[in-house]
């Protein structure tokens, strides 16, 4: 009788630990789709998005602009603050920012030269 008991409590102990990791892997503001506006480039206004997404390994993602789809080297998100790195192969790319009220905004540059700012939302 003993090991019946026990069979119902594993499984909500086990059900526990699987909701609290979900939970607490995507619960940060940071994870989702993001339409972003990078100004002070060449051409003016450059649109794109960034996909960032968060597993136990840490944040990952994309950036899709009309110049094409490419994976975020790294993401870095603390306290609020991101940086992202982006090896294009032809160039690299670096934005910084702050999350606050729901908004990304920051600075963008390219290949170690500051270029302009950037902002973004969901």
């Amino acid at each position: 009788m003993r090991r019946l008991a026990i069979i119902p409590i594993l499984c909500v102990l086990a059900l526990g630990v699987t909701l609290y990791g979900q939970k607490k892997s995507t619960n940060s503001p940071l994870v989702g789709t993001w339409n972003c506006v990078g100004h002070g480039g060449e051409n003016g206004d450059i649109p794109f998005t960034l996909y960032i997404q968060h597993s136990s390994e840490g944040y990952t993602g994309s950036v899709s602009a009309g110049q094409g789809d490419v994976d975020l080297t790294t993401v870095n998100y603390k306290d609020n603050h991101l940086k992202i790195t982006i090896d294009t192969g032809d160039s690299d790319y670096v934005l910084t920012g702050t999350l606050a009220d729901g908004k990304l905004s920051g600075e963008w540059s390219r290949d170690g030269e500051k270029k302009g700012a950037w902002e973004g939302k969901k």
